[in-house]
């Protein structure tokens, strides 16, 4: 045997090799991703001036859900309400630093504290990308087993979009891993995204999506899916108007789960946040 030929043939065995090991990684047995219950929000490309704070305080509530829980030690989604608040500082002009501060309250549960998350939120300075928008959000949290079944995790969020002054387009194709218990280190596909109508009034209207797909190496049934849509309404300033940074932020919606894996059938939320 030639040694090109022999060569050639040992880049394929260790090519092979090296997709086996990726394989391992990733071959878990697919179950379906976790929408996140406490932060339901498409990111867009916005961040704290250098210096300023925010705060945003999410709320949401089950009108009617899942009553059983999906593993052992789980709080069932129905009827359950949830509060976090999320402070964060600007620290350049294109990134921020913020945290979570989850709480909940359920049925024959009372209130209790439901973790906490660090974040760090990087996009490019819209005067690079005009109309256009892109950033990453790197997260990482830890939470108790009551509402998740890992209890540390991460995700990385990439924001891509475009927004005119009339119609908004924002997706966030994030990847989310335990980072412990059975199933750490296996990706996850939790998509979301927003489609909205600006209507120079001072709102806009518009459409959310939040799903948790599941395991990238064997994704589940579409039933066994997590499907969330919601209607919106956000406080948006007219095209042209001059931003505000010390303006108020208003999202509130009404979301219908469409699939048996999603465990909210309905469920109202809202996000009210103000820079400082």
């Amino acid at each position: 045997m030639s040694r090109p030929i022999a060569r050639s043939r040992a880049r394929r065995r260790r090519a092979f090799a090296a997709l086996g090991a990726a394989a391992a990684v990733l071959g878990f047995a697919g179950t379906a991703a976790a929408v996140d219950k406490f932060e339901i929000q498409v990111y867009g490309p916005d961040v704290n001036a250098p210096g300023h704070v925010g705060l945003e305080v999410h709320t949401n509530y089950t009108l009617r859900g899942a009553q059983a829980p999906a593993y052992e030690g789980e709080i069932p989604a129905n009827h359950a309400a949830r509060l976090t608040l999320e402070p964060a500082l600007g620290l350049t002009e294109w990134a921020e630093l913020g945290a979570y501060f989850q709480t909940m309250a359920a049925p024959d549960e009372g209130a209790r504290f439901a973790g906490v998350k660090l974040r760090l939120k990087t996009v490019v300075p819209r005067r690079f990308t005009g109309k256009f928008f892109v950033g990453l959000n790197v997260e990482v949290g830890r939470v108790p087993r009551a509402v998740e079944d890992a209890g540390w995790a991460n995700e990385f969020r990439p924001i891509v979009g475009y927004d005119d002054g009339w119609v908004l387009i924002d997706v966030n194709p994030i990847i989310g891993y335990a980072l412990s218990g059975d199933d750490r280190l296996a990706p996850e596909l939790e998509p979301a995204g927003k489609l909205a109508l600006n209507t120079q009034l001072g709102f806009m209207v518009g459409i959310e999506y939040y799903a948790g797909i599941g395991r990238l190496s064997a994704l589940p049934a579409v039933r066994e899916q997590e499907h969330l849509g919601f209607v919106t309404l956000d406080l948006a300033p007219p095209k042209g108007s001059a931003d505000d940074a010390g303006a108020w932020e208003l999202n509130v919606g009404v979301g219908h789960g469409f699939t048996d894996g999603t465990p909210q059938d309905w469920i109202a939320k809202s996000i009210v946040g103000r820079a400082f």
